[in-house]
């Protein structure tokens, strides 16, 4: 038996669970694991420990002690903060459900491919509009001369009072987590297999008891992971009852912010763990109920359903959640040009005074310059650590990568403001608190896990006989990664670096405590702004940053996209990796 001499097959190594070290993977998976040891686990055991001190008026601290836990647990007050953080995330979730079922179930129910975009994009335009942005259009939406209000006297109906209430907090997050809420819940729709919907309709099923027999069941494990997401997130947003509060509304993260603000790091300590404590066992809970109701695991069927007949109903939606959606981003834009320094509407006339006025802030132009470089910073190490995670996690499985991948996804469901909090205090001790280092790491944390998200997906989806072709051929693994890999998950993991770009550059409850007055980035000078002024400067700082968000998402996704769909065909692809040419008369 004679062997070709032309190429030498290495024996494909067997696909699974490895055992036995591997220092590529080592390599691969270091950077984030070392990043969140040394940045998460030591911030939150800085944390842990101050919160067994207990601080005195003349500044002294006293060390090892229960006290500020009991103060704390013990006062009627904090007792009732934690009870309107938990009604606020309660009210949030329930709404959101609601809103966001109702929102997906209709974009499911389209038969046009364009609507069907179109609504997409009006609900999910709300992740690229800045959380600062955001909340402050409720502002002028609410306020005492704003939109709301305006609408309300122009038909006779008196003004309401929703600014500085609880309704304008719960308002506001539903507003900003709606998309949070409809991602999971459309993966699930979209997974129903239409045939369950056609064979009920054979039988003389009506509309209503197919919905409640089978497309509510098999898209329930959407709906419970959309609303743990949300819970997690409202009961941790900082920036919506600190500036639609007005003092009146207080959470833990407020608490926390106040507390720094006395200098009683004990106590605000005490009063991040609780928040910490309570997004965890709220995801906790979550997770045995989705356990309980099954995951829905069919494929992804292509199938589209007949439109119901509700036409109208469904169209009268439409209409809704798009003035929900939209409604607030154009006052903010329109408030920008206004010509009085007071939110009143309409405008009694237009100028750009407020762009002027912003542009003549000595902070401004620093800010922005900082904000870029450490988002851009950010954007950097999240997708080399990311993608390098995501090959291990997809690629090179071992004993343990479930456990290290839920490790590094921790920081999604933990409140930023409390691990703000954690980096602020561990940061003290090494004499670094108040620069950029400490935004750096840990945005970089926190964005991490959403690149490894979407990497994995692409992953996922990618052709390996590609990559095993080429190592057969003598290619190095580096030269499969980028030769082969890369151009497979390229999309996704731009995709990802955008997504940590925008997230560390619009951030606020995660850089508070972080950066000292003279460092601060855009979103932190904003809500130093809003606390101090009144007047359309802001609205117009919220119109540039949200134009120069559209314009970088739609300049990357679309030249990551069209390099996709460049990617070279998989023989030309694998003859390349070989080494070789492809011949031209192949």
């Amino acid at each position: 038996m004679t062997t070709s001499p032309l190429v030498a097959l290495r024996p494909r190594r067997p696909r699974g669970v490895e055992r036995r070290p591997d220092w590529r993977r080592v390599a691969l998976l270091a950077p984030s694991v070392v990043l969140f040891l040394a940045v998460f686990v030591t911030a939150i055991e800085s944390a842990v420990e101050y919160s067994f001190q207990l601080y005195s008026p003349d500044g002294a601290y006293e060390l090892n002690t229960v006290a500020s836990w009991t103060k704390f647990l013990t006062s009627r007050y904090y007792l009732s903060v934690i009870a309107d953080t938990l009604v606020i995330g309660l009210l949030v979730t329930v709404i959101t459900a609601v809103l966001g079922y109702l929102t997906a179930f209709t974009i499911y129910s389209m038969r046009s491919r364009v609507g069907r975009a179109v609504l997409n994009a009006v609900v999910f335009s709300s992740l690229i509009f800045s959380g600062i942005a955001s909340v402050y259009s409720w502002q002028l939406v609410l306020g005492e001369a704003g939109f709301l209000n305006q609408l309300l006297r122009s038909v006779g109906l008196a003004p309401v009072r929703l600014l500085y209430e609880r309704s304008a907090v719960v308002l506001a997050l539903v507003h900003t987590l709606l998309p949070m809420m409809m991602l999971p819940i459309l993966t699930s729709l979209n997974q129903v297999d239409g045939s369950y919907d056609e064979a009920a309709l054979d039988m003389g099923a009506s509309r209503v008891r197919r919905f409640l027999r089978i497309t509510l069941p098999l898209s329930w494990p959407g709906l419970v992971a959309g609303a743990q997401l949300t819970f997690a997130l409202a009961i941790s947003s900082f920036t919506a009852p600190a500036l639609l509060g007005g003092g009146r509304v207080s959470t833990l993260s407020t608490s926390v912010y106040n507390l720094v603000g006395t200098a009683d790091f004990p106590l605000a300590s005490v009063a991040a763990i609780v928040l910490l404590v309570l997004a965890l066992a709220s995801t906790g809970l979550f997770v045995l109920v989705h356990r309980r109701v099954g995951e829905v695991s069919q494929g992804g069927s292509t199938f589209v359903p007949a439109r119901p007949k509700g036409v109208r109903w469904l169209s009268t939606w439409v209409v809704l959640v798009t003035v929900f959606q939209v409604l607030p981003a154009a006052i903010v834009v329109i408030s920008s040009f206004s010509s009085v320094p007071y939110g009143v509407w309409p405008p009694p006339g237009y100028s750009t005074r407020w762009y002027t006025n912003l542009l003549q802030q000595d902070e401004v132009l620093g800010a922005a310059g900082r904000s870029l470089v450490v988002a851009t910073v950010v954007a950097v190490l999240a997708g080399v650590f990311g993608t390098a995670a995501s090959l291990v996690f997809s690629r090179r499985r071992f004993r343990g990568a479930g456990a290290v991948q839920s490790m590094l996804f921790t920081p999604v469901i933990v409140p930023k403001i409390a691990f703000g909090f954690a980096v602020f205090m561990f940061l003290g001790r090494l004499g670094l608190s108040g620069g950029p280092v400490g935004v750096v790491l840990a945005h970089t944390v926190a964005a991490t896990p959403f690149v490894i998200s979407l990497v994995m997906a692409a992953l996922a989806r990618s052709d390996r006989t590609l990559d095993d072709a080429a190592l057969d051929l003598g290619a190095s693994p580096l030269t499969v990664f980028l030769r082969s890999t890369l151009p497979q998950v390229f999309p996704a993991a731009m995709l990802g670096v955008v997504f940590a770009f925008l997230m560390s550059f619009n951030e606020v409850d995660l850089s508070i405590f972080l950066l000292s007055s003279d460092n601060q980035t855009l979103p932190v000078w904003m809500f130093g702004y809003l606390n101090n002024y009144q007047d359309p400067t802001p609205a117009a700082l919220s119109t540039l940053m949200s134009v120069f968000s559209l314009v970088l998402v739609a300049v990357l996704v679309g030249g990551a996209s069209l390099l996709g769909r460049r990617r070279r065909s998989a023989f030309g692809g694998v003859a390349d990796v070989a080494g070789g040419p492809a011949r031209a008369d192949a």
